[in-house]
């Protein structure tokens, strides 16, 4: 159930990666990408100082239903991207967000990761939808979310939000 994950976020592994519960200790990788603006092309802006330095977003503790992982690539034990399902509503439906160091772009890492966050979501808890917007001029971010069964509902002129009903 959602609800016993509420204090203690599960870590998720793959092949590749761990994704484990993003804590200050992970600020210093962090750091080393997550102010890159080429990450923000298709959002509309660039990196905000808090993004440019990421100790300041662990100043309060999650205690709410969101989830929010370290990416941390298991070769190197480096983080280089953060998954996120937050804006969970009624525990049935959620957003998907995520990002990832630019070095790292299409290896498959985002795919992966996502597809065991999926996994995790319609197997261990009540969710049943998940969310995502991407930016339609994003071909790779709209890549990944295809590869892991995301199906257009709208199209907007710059933004897709598409979603994922079950888990197959």
């Amino acid at each position: 159930m959602l609800k016993d994950y509420k204090e203690s976020k599960p870590t998720i592994e793959t092949d590749r990666v761990v994704l484990k519960p993003m804590v200050v200790e992970h600020a210093t990788d962090l750091k080393e990408w997550l102010g890159l603006d080429e990450i923000y092309t298709y959002w509309g802006r660039k990196a905000t100082s808090g993004e440019k330095n990421p100790e300041a977003m662990f100043k309060k503790r999650n205690t709410t239903l969101d989830f929010r992982w370290s990416v941390i690539l298991k070769e190197n034990n480096k983080v280089i991207g953060e998954l996120q399902v937050l804006d969970i509503v009624n525990c049935r439906m959620g957003d998907i967000a995520y990002r990832f160091n630019p070095q790292y772009w299409n290896q498959g890492i985002a795919t992966e990761s996502l597809l065991a966050v999926i996994n995790f979501i319609f197997t261990k808890t009540e969710m049943k939808r998940l969310n995502a917007n991407a930016d339609v001029r994003n071909v790779a971010s709209n890549r990944v979310l295809e590869k892991c069964g995301f199906e257009i509902r709208l199209r907007y002129r710059i933004w897709i939000r598409t979603i994922v009903k079950s888990f197959p």
